[in-house]
């Protein structure tokens, strides 16, 4: 009851603002990747708008948390007078002369139903879908994978003649939504179906007592026949790329030059737990991607290990949640992966055992395999082991909190708050 009355109390103060101060919408949904196209598309398009695209470190991509970034106001938990005092956030923006022109958002998929209710709350100007992969996440709450696709495609019902639907052509579910947008269409990725195409993708390193770093990575986007480089610092994978291109079509559809979005997406620097380059103790390099797994993350994350130089390869694996009936197969075909991904396996929690049990069927050596039931139990063992040039990848779902593997092995954990997610009091507060 006082969770409905929240809902429609934030949808009310948000429809105002919204109906006050017109600012053009960017919806952003898909399985994976929303983040990363977000601040993608905020990094482009903010050398030359006034852009939002939320405060504080938490994506509030749900009926809750999109109100709050259409007000600027931050969660407030069970903290009733918070609750009352974004009211005064409310007026505050109501009558601001500053209020963005344009207003990213993330519109996440739990439940069907969701995706209705938010692009009513915020009719896009723009819909980006990124990504489903073949079982995705929050699948535990539809009938199966093809009604979650079908929902999170509700984003383009919304959109009017004169809006962009812009969608990565390298998922087939996501290009198949392109015949159903009365829009016009931007397709970004790898494929030669891509308006926006990818190409000549590179990993850059750097040598630092004999161990390679990655250091970021080049490419060139081909556009209506032209040829035009790119280069993010920090990156190194192709999700990033993906991320960028996606950005990229963002600041087309806003009539930018393609050379002044390059430009742009120079700055643009991978979120905090998102495939994010880190030193390791004893002359190791972590990647950080500890923010969430959905499956197809998971084997992008894995794709990225297998194709980097390393002394050795450490798959530090926790569970991937909110599956369903699905959760086994989905952790299986990971298992399958890890022969030709990583020398060394960490699994942290009940179902990531699948992982293991796939991987040794796979042909993965039993003495290689470690098996944690929680992620605090991971230091102990795997800290010892390091060794200079190891390379060592990090993911699970949130609840298994893995960013504590990440500041248990990093060279600053001083820095966790800065460098890591789910740094905040609430967070550090929860077991």
């Amino acid at each position: 009851m006082l969770y409905a009355l929240l809902k429609y109390y934030l949808y009310g103060l948000a429809r105002i603002i919204l109906w006050r101060h017109k600012p053009a919408v960017i919806g952003i949904t898909g399985s994976v990747g929303k983040t990363s196209a977000r601040d993608a598309v905020y990094t482009v398009l903010s050398m030359r708008f006034s852009v939002w695209r939320g405060v504080g470190e938490k994506n509030y991509n749900n009926e809750i948390g999109v109100p709050l970034v259409i007000l600027g106001a931050r969660h407030h938990g069970r903290n009733l007078i918070g609750w009352i005092g974004v009211f005064f956030v409310f007026l505050g923006r109501l009558f601001s002369g500053s209020y963005p022109k344009l207003l990213i958002l993330e519109m996440g998929v739990d439940h069907p139903g969701d995706m209705e209710y938010l692009t009513k709350l915020a009719p896009p100007a723009i819909s980006l879908i990124t990504g489903f992969g073949s079982i995705p996440v929050h699948v535990e709450f539809f009938s199966g994978p093809e009604a979650v696709i079908a929902e999170k495609g509700k984003i383009l019902n919304a959109l009017a003649e004169s809006g962009t639907a812009i969608l990565n052509a390298d998922d087939a579910d996501v290009l198949m939504l392109k015949e159903k947008s009365r829009a016009s269409v931007l397709t970004y990725g790898v494929s030669g179906a891509a308006d926006v195409r990818i190409e000549e993708f590179q990993v850059l390193f750097r040598d630092t007592n004999g161990v390679k770093i990655p250091e970021g990575v080049v490419f060139k986007i081909r556009y209506q026949g032209a040829l035009i480089p790119v280069r993010l610092f920090g990156a190194l994978a192709k999700t990033q790329a993906l991320a960028a291109a996606a950005g990229f079509c963002a600041g087309l559809a806003f009539g930018m030059n393609p050379v002044a979005i390059a430009e742009a997406l120079a700055e643009f620097k991978p979120p905090p737990g998102r495939m994010q380059i880190l030193k390791g103790n004893r002359h190791t390099v972590i990647i950080d991607d500890t923010y969430n797994a959905a499956p197809a993350a998971m084997e992008a994350a894995l794709e990225a290990l297998g194709s980097l130089p390393a002394k050795r390869k450490i798959a530090v694996l926790g569970d991937m949640l909110e599956l369903g009936s699905y959760t086994e197969e989905a952790h299986r075909r990971i298992g399958e992966m890890i022969p030709r991904s990583a020398n060394i396996l960490f699994t942290v929690g009940a179902r990531s055992r699948f992982i293991e049990e796939e991987a040794l069927r796979s042909g993965f050596p039993e003495s290689q395999t470690r098996h944690m039931d929680d992620s605090r139990e991971v230091e102990s063992v795997l800290r010892p082991m390091l060794e200079p040039g190891d390379l060592v990848l990090v993911k699970g779902g949130q609840g298994m909190r893995m960013e504590r593997v990440v500041e248990a092995i990093m060279v600053e954990p001083e820095k966790a708050h800065e460098l890591l997610v789910r740094q905040s009091v609430d967070w550090k507060r929860k077991i």
